[in-house]
């Protein structure tokens, strides 16, 4: 993936989680829901992806 698509790619993860998180009680109280789980997941893998790959 282009570095330019992997970043895009990483923020729209990025919104999605804090998007759902705006909204659920749960995922807040650090409890994620099971529509929450796989969105906040997906967040962190590309947040590492990212991360490594930028060297930080």
């Amino acid at each position: 993936m282009a570095d330019d698509q992997q970043f895009i790619a990483y923020m729209q993860a990025f919104e999605k989680s804090t998007e759902h998180l705006g909204s659920c009680p749960a995922c807040q109280k650090g409890d994620p829901c099971r529509i929450g789980e796989p969105i906040h997941a997906d967040f962190e893998a590309k947040q590492d992806a990212w991360t490594k790959k930028v060297g930080r």
